[in-house]
């Protein structure tokens, strides 16, 4: 079950608070690999859904903050503390480069960075983003069951491309970073660590492309839009 976007959106009211029944993650890892699967498709929808949907995404999504029901069929997400609003384009400008990368067009990807917000780039610094991007988004070009990065300790997930990277761009630059990135770039490394810790298995190119199903850029605005307004937001 993917948790109401409209909750974490709405600053102006007073929720109240309600008990829910559940277990953590990590009392799962010793489950049959089905039910591992099946939790890590559910965190997939709770974290990416809204995004597609709202243009909202929960930065933190490591294990504190999601439990289950012990038959693991309903995600309880916890802590809206951390959760963002981000422009319509911004989110077309993610799925832009997933489909660069996989049709290998470099002028797209460069089209998709500026999109994310960066200024200032040239080739290098294009190559040095790829270097992150096809780490990041490397389980969605990959057409196979596989977990989200074989052979990977969940603590070590992304350390080293994010050093290279942030090494590169300092010496490559000067480059502006949209803050979007930087928030994309934890809160999608804190996901995939939850998914290793699992020891979790998808198709996660097919997965991606199920919910990219009817997504536009104009479709988003027009939603995000009125759901902003609904909780007074704008």
């Amino acid at each position: 079950r993917v948790p109401d976007p409209v909750f974490a959106l709405s600053t102006r009211r007073l929720l109240t608070m309600t008990w829910l029944d559940g277990r953590g993650l990590m009392s799962f890892k010793g489950e049959d690999q089905a039910t591992r699967d099946r939790i890590a498709r559910l965190l997939f929808e709770a974290w990416w859904s809204p995004m597609t949907r709202l243009g909202v995404i929960h930065g933190d999504p490591h294990l504190g903050n999601y439990t289950l029901t012990d038959g693991a069929e309903t995600l309880n997400l916890l802590d809206f503390g951390c959760v963002r609003i981000f422009p319509p384009a911004f989110v077309g400008g993610v799925v832009q480069l997933y489909r660069a990368l996989i049709e290998d067009d470099r002028d797209a990807q460069a089209a998709a960075y500026e999109g994310w917000g960066f200024r200032g780039l040239n080739n290098e610094l294009i190559d040095v983003l790829n270097v992150w991007a096809r780490f990041i988004y490397g389980p969605l070009l990959d057409d196979r069951v596989r977990t989200v990065a074989d052979g990977i300790a969940p603590g070590e997930y992304g350390r080293r491309e994010a050093f290279h990277v942030r090494q590169a761009l300092k010496t490559k630059g000067p480059v502006t970073i949209p803050r979007e990135f930087v928030f994309m770039d934890r809160a999608a490394i804190g996901l995939g660590a939850a998914f290793l810790h699992l020891g979790a298995a998808q198709n996660w190119r097919r997965l991606f492309e199920e919910s990219l199903e009817g997504f536009s850029v104009e479709a988003l605005a027009k939603r995000q839009l009125g759901t902003l307004s609904a909780v007074g937001l704008v």
